[in-house]
């Protein structure tokens, strides 16, 4: 493997530390291991972890986005559709 094609791949990769976020941010329980601030009667405790659920979601999505868009993987089932002799084409 060259250089450039080590750093590409190295590039590829780059946004799958987003996950790392959550990751910390859960297991740190120290941190949220407590009753105030409660947001609608709901202990910190559980909103917080409720919280990080919805924002582990976004960071999936903003990850799945930077990946699609470095390895144009979301192209190429459209350059197949077209062709008559296509993997599955039944009709």
């Amino acid at each position: 493997m060259t250089k450039t094609a080590a750093k590409r791949a190295w590039r590829r990769y780059r946004p799958r530390l987003l996950f790392l976020l959550p990751l910390t941010a859960v297991l740190t329980v120290p941190f949220y291991n407590r009753l105030e601030p409660t947001l609608a009667g709901i202990p910190f405790f559980y909103w917080y972890q409720l919280a990080w659920i919805l924002i582990g979601a976004v960071i999936v999505i903003i990850v799945y986005l930077i990946e699609t868009r470095l390895t144009h993987t979301a192209e190429a089932p459209k350059a197949l559709v077209d062709t008559p002799d296509a993997p599955g084409d039944l009709l």
